[in-house]
């Protein structure tokens, strides 16, 4: 028996050497492509880019805003979700000078949306950041003191660790956006547009079909305080510059999906507003604009395309307020 098993030593020998090849090479390749992801930095986040930033191709929100979050010329941004999507960032301050980029992202809420701004403050800290825009919308009314992430999200995007950033590159998703990011350097594809805005009206067919669809409202419903979003933002708001002016949109909502007056929710929705109307008088140069009301806008069909999604038009109306906040220097509530 041992004489067999030393005869097939030398038999087994060269497949020892190519199965270390292959491991070798393998790991060479993997390397190899590691680091050529890092140096492309197809999200355009900076970290260990070689090549010069030509902007991203047409990402998702997710994985575009890293890159127009950290624009030089950006001095001012819209943070929030879709219900917040409309508001055309090019309609915001222009004759003050404002550059303004919308960071909105379809599915997030305040965790997400504060990993967001603290990126966009990282690149423009101090005095450069001169206007921001919360949509604060059901998901910041979360009670009870926790706060849910119902979509994934890659904070490591957003985050200052570079060796996090480094290991999450390696995925195939990553590979996907580099050759996109590689025909975008060819001229082959074009970049998202540079402010971020993404229109999901003008382009749609409007359908009032939605409208009967019954929301789910449960985050407005709870019976507890303990707002958890509430100390989250009024410790960001205290890392900005006094001199960054900001405005706390309560979005506009078709009547349906406003609580009923009187009930549990409308009592929490509105110890909900009374929070952030009292981080937003705490502070110099803050804005609390609710249009989430019964009203002319809410109880109209047409000016919505579902119970949370409002219509260009009511869009351009949130705008000129929002715009007319830019321009004053105290607090104030505004309820259009």
């Amino acid at each position: 028996m041992n004489s067999s098993i030393s005869a097939s030593e030398p038999a087994l020998r060269p497949w020892r050497r190519v199965l270390r090849r292959y491991v070798v090479s393998a790991l060479i390749l993997w390397a190899s492509i590691w680091i050529l992801l890092l140096a492309l930095d197809p999200y355009d986040s900076g970290h260990f880019a070689l090549f010069r930033a030509h902007g991203v191709p047409r990402f998702g929100q997710r994985l575009r805003d890293a890159s127009l979050a950290r624009a030089p010329e950006v001095n001012a941004a819209i943070i929030g979700n879709s219900t917040i999507q409309l508001i055309d960032p090019a309609r915001l301050g222009p004759a003050r000078g404002l550059h303004a980029v919308s960071l909105a992202i379809p599915g997030t809420g305040p965790i997400e949306q504060l990993a967001v701004a603290r990126w966009l403050l990282r690149h423009h800290p101090g005095t450069q950041l001169r206007a921001l825009v919360f949509g604060i919308d059901a998901t910041w009314c979360q009670s009870d003191g926790q706060l849910l992430l119902p979509n994934p999200f890659p904070f490591w995007l957003y985050g200052a660790n570079r060796l996090d950033y480094a290991v999450n590159m390696m995925r195939l998703q990553s590979l996907d956006a580099a050759g996109r990011k590689v025909k975008l350097l060819l001229g082959l594809d074009k970049p998202f547009r540079a402010d971020g805005y993404d229109d999901y009206d003008t382009d749609g067919a409007w359908n009032p079909a939605p409208l009967a669809i019954p929301i789910d409202d449960s985050v407005t419903n709870g019976a507890g305080a303990n707002f958890a979003a509430m100390p989250l933002l009024a410790r960001f708001l205290d890392d900005l510059s006094a001199t960054t002016t900001v405005v706390l949109l309560f979005p506009p909502r078709y009547h349906t999906a406003l609580p009923v007056p009187g009930s549990p929710a409308a009592q929490h929705y509105a110890a909900c507003k009374a929070g952030f109307g009292a981080i937003a008088a705490a502070r110099p140069r803050t804005t609390v604009i609710d249009f989430a009301h019964d009203g002319a806008i809410a109880e109209r069909d047409e000016n919505f395309r579902d119970p949370i999604h409002y219509r260009s038009p009511v869009a351009r109306e949130v705008e000129d307020e929002i715009d007319a906040a830019f321009g004053e220097t105290g607090q104030a509530a505004r309820a259009p």
